[in-house]
């Protein structure tokens, strides 16, 4: 499956680059150059190894309020002019994502002329990577998400990362509203969990570049199986239509990996054409091999996911096996599938596989689809909520303080309910889902240009765009939140 990719932020600069990394040691070309990065600060450019100069694109530097006053080398001489202020701030837009949504929309046309270094013709899908806390990922993707809606007929995926637990509130509440804009305007949202890939009591940090790399590894066995020349018989090749039909019902979805490793040497070309072509009998290897499948299929679903989750709740699952040809048969597909089927409960699981002839190892790769039970989203929704509710009682004492006409200020948690912190997560419902590629004609700007049939529930104002959005999380469906992606890592 051949992807465009739009890092934004920090965190999706640096992940793009990790991606663009793997795809050279893989040798799996799933991209052919069609990338860019977004950033409202240079610094994060500087980081990267694989991300070619001209296709980072700075935004915001002509802004006023955008800050790009860069720490200097320890060694060298400090010679910048910046004023105590800038020092003191994030260089970018400081975490603040209405100001990354307003430097997107006043740099539109800088935005569209990078764009077409993108040729969408050549690709099956698009995909925005970024933090979903902070601010240039939020405030920009939104933005972005928004405009290629409007201008691309293939899917527009969503690789987004959550915030740990130990990050701030702000950041928390940033991250709810831009899952809960993202997941009605993107044909499928894939979260990563940095709290559930945190490791023990290092800042998280210094563990950016190890997280970057398990989620570049689960993403090349997902969009890029496939995309290296065939060089012996397969199963049951994957095509790019299974990954597009399996993440077209929208909402969220989560990773599954797990590789084992296998002996080949007994094994001939011979004997697996053999085999496929009937002419051999089951032997006692074969079904070892089943089982075997069955076992890594199992620790797949075991494994830790990329979000984690209730795999009961997923509409669609789909299962990659990538590994020698002559350690995957048939009958370890039919047993992966039963398994998975029983695990989840749906019956719409779909399958396929990678040959990798020189491969030492089979890897099972599982996408969930349109997962509805997340426990970390439900707290993420519980902090956000918190969060504002703090902010609207200090402006209510604000607005009471400064009051100088006898007007009396209306409470901050009128109209809430005590209820408020404990409302569910909306999701995409299946039905109410259109098929990829039917989105021609959509505009980026309405809430439900996804949907086909139904509508979501939204603002009234629907015309507005995710930035624009009522930003109430203790409201009901209607006060949907605004989209913002985040310089936050992953």
């Amino acid at each position: 499956m051949k992807l465009s990719l739009f890092g934004v932020g920090d965190a999706g600069t640096r992940l793009v680059d990790k991606l663009l990394q793997a795809e050279v040691e893989t040798g799996r070309n799933f991209t052919d150059g069609n990338v860019l990065a977004f950033n409202t600060a240079a610094e994060a450019f500087g980081e990267t190894d694989a991300l070619p100069e001209e296709r980072q694109i700075l935004i915001g530097d002509t802004h006023s309020a955008v800050n790009q006053y860069v720490e200097p080398a320890d060694d060298g001489p400090d010679t910048d002019t910046a004023s105590a202020t800038d020092r003191d701030r994030s260089p970018g837009v400081a975490g603040d994502p209405e100001l990354g949504a307003e430097v997107a929309d006043d740099e539109l046309p800088e935005i569209r002329r990078a764009l077409d270094l993108v040729d969408d013709t050549e690709v099956d899908a698009a995909m925005i990577v970024a933090g979903l806390g902070g601010g240039t990922g939020c405030g920009v993707g939104s933005v972005l998400l928004a405009e290629l809606k409007s201008i691309y007929e293939i899917p527009v995926y969503v690789l987004g990362a959550l915030p740990a637990a130990d990050e701030s509130d702000e950041r928390a509440h940033t991250a709810a509203r831009a899952i809960r804009t993202c997941v009605p305007l993107a044909d499928a949202v894939l979260p990563v969990d940095n709290e559930a890939w945190a490791r023990g009591t290092q800042p998280l940090t210094e563990q950016y570049d190890e997280i970057n790399e398990m989620v570049a590894t689960r993403m090349l066995s997902l969009f890029a199986a496939g995309e290296s020349e065939p060089a012996t018989v397969s199963e049951m090749r994957i095509d790019p239509a299974d990954v597009m039909r399996t993440l077209a019902v929208g909402g969220l979805s989560s990773v599954g990996h797990a590789t084992i490793e296998v002996d080949t040497s007994d094994e001939g070309l011979f004997a697996r054409l053999m085999q496929l072509l009937g002419l051999a009998e089951e032997t006692p290897d074969t079904q070892t091999d089943a089982a075997t499948i069955k076992r890594l299929v199992r620790s797949a679903l075991n494994s830790k996911l990329t979000l984690p989750c209730d795999i009961e709740s997923t509409d669609r699952v789909l299962v990659i096996l990538s590994g020698p040809p002559s350690a995957i048969s048939r009958k370890g597909f039919e047993t992966g599938r039963y398994l998975l089927e029983e695990e989840t409960g749906t019956v719409e699981v779909l399958a396929g596989d990678e040959p990798l002839p020189n491969a030492g190892k089979i890897t099972a790769t599982v996408l969930f689809s349109n997962v509805t039970d997340v426990s970390r989203v439900d707290e993420l929704q519980k902090r956000a909520v918190a969060y504002q509710r703090g902010q609207n009682d200090e402006t209510a004492v604000v607005d009471t303080a400064t009051s100088t006409d006898g007007a009396t200020t209306i409470s901050a948690d009128e109209g809430a309910t005590d209820d408020d912190s404990d409302q569910p997560f909306e999701f995409h419902e299946p039905e109410a889902q259109h098929e990829n590629g039917d989105t021609s004609g959509d505009t980026a700007n309405t809430a439900d240009s996804n949907v086909a049939g139904e509508p979501m529930a939204t603002d009234d104002s629907a015309a507005e765009t995710p930035a624009d959005a009522d930003t109430d999380l203790e409201g009901d469906d209607a006060n949907t939140a605004a989209a913002t992606s985040s310089d936050e890592h992953e």
